[in-house]
């Protein structure tokens, strides 16, 4: 017996989304309002944001206020699924469609069909004819939002506690730390245990000793020409030579961050978050009533508009419409040129990313709380706001 949901799509297609992710039924039908079709309207939006299994091969149009229309557009459904489970789902459309269709549910559960209805409100899925226990809350997990999009995805474990004071150090010494860093990259050299040298001025050379005392590095000494120090084995090279810092601090902050009742302003969260099957890495993920934020973090001083790219690929796949981005750089917009930051703004703007750089990590709470309430008002008022319909 398969399961069967016919969701009812008139308006913002976001509830229609989160419904058929919580609910995650074998076929899918929408019945939709006739407005609500064409180029870029909500039913667009909608198939374009769905699992790739779901997309029905149609719409089933009817008009909105004719209630009769919608009443035969379901029975019609249910008649090709005479021994499956059907779910109706009243999500956006005008009443009349929602009366409609609960009037074909009503019919045939007097028939003993195997039928129901529910409709998202705020605190959930409230079920029609269930008298007790009708509220369902809707709680999408990273991992189910990933499995929609055919991805089975393993995320990083916290770090150990000298890993977490390194992410402290970095980041209350920035912009100081990201000069460090890529000149510590640009001279390392070999696997395992090595020695490397470079130049350092007083700032770096302070910030290098105070990652020796946390025994990342070890043997740091300076002379009139150069600053040497070593890393002990490949594990201490990753902590510091990658992104995972940066990608740590994200998942800190936005594992942290509150609504403005002090609830969790993510519902679940992720860092390094891959793929099994090669789909792909993405640094941090947080799901926030159904809905997905992805975030790249890049520690290069360099910034590349293929990264952009890239993330809007990775949008793309997993929702696309419906997936809010966010790229996080440890570089500081202080040495770009205006030329470089209106491109960096250009790129982010075609794409709907959210681009941030070192200046604006402080304020990364707010920054998340903007994302997700889709409120253009909202402070930061410099950072713009994609709002997910």
């Amino acid at each position: 017996m398969a399961k069967v949901m016919v969701s009812l799509l008139g308006g913002r297609p976001v509830p229609n989304m989160i419904a058929t992710l919580r609910l995650k039924p074998d076929r899918l039908y929408i019945v939709v309002s006739e407005d609500s079709l064409g180029a870029d309207r909500n039913y667009e939006k909608l198939i374009n944001a769905l699992p790739n299994h779901l997309i029905p091969p149609q719409p089933h149009s009817v008009k909105p206020y004719i209630l009769g229309e919608t009443v035969q557009r379901c029975e019609e459904i249910a008649n090709q699924h005479p021994s499956d489970e059907i779910i109706v789902v009243s999500a956006s459309e005008p009443k009349t469609m929602g009366f409609g269709a609960y009037d074909v549910v009503k019919k045939l559960r007097a028939q003993g069909r195997d039928v129901d209805m529910c409709y998202l409100s705020r605190e959930g899925l409230v079920w029609v004819f269930r008298e007790t226990d009708n509220v369902e809350p809707v709680r999408i997990g990273v991992k189910d939002y990933f499995a929609s999009y055919g991805w089975n995805v393993t995320s990083k474990p916290e770090p150990d506690e000298r890993f977490q004071k390194l992410v402290a150090l970095l980041i209350q010494n920035l912009p100081i730390s990201h000069r460090l860093l890529c000149t510590l990259r640009s001279s390392d050299k070999g696997k395992g245990k090595r020695t490397n040298k470079s130049r350092l001025n007083v700032d770096e050379f302070s910030v290098l000793r105070e990652i020796e005392q946390l025994q990342i590095v070890s043997n740091v000494q300076q002379t009139d020409t150069e600053t040497r120090w070593t890393i002990d084995s490949d594990n201490e090279a990753k902590f510091l030579l990658t992104g995972d810092w940066l990608e740590f601090y994200i998942y800190q902050i936005a594992s942290q961050a509150k609504t403005a009742q002090g609830a969790s302003l993510l519902d679940e969260c992720g860092w390094g978050v891959e793929d099994t099957s090669g789909k792909g890495e993405i640094d941090f993920a947080g799901i926030f009533g159904g809905q997905m934020v992805i975030v790249s973090c890049k520690t290069e001083d360099s910034i590349k508009r293929t990264w952009f790219e890239e993330l809007h690929s990775k949008m793309e796949q997993l929702g696309k419409g419906m997936c809010s981005a966010l790229m996080v750089s440890s570089a500081p917009k202080s040495s770009r040129t205006e030329k470089e930051l209106a491109d960096y703004e250009k790129w982010a703007q075609e794409r709907q990313i959210v681009f941030v750089m070192a200046e604006d990590l402080p304020k990364l709470p707010s920054i998340f709380r903007k994302i997700v309430t889709g409120d253009e008002n909202a402070e930061p008022k410099h950072i713009p706001c994609y709002a997910r319909t």
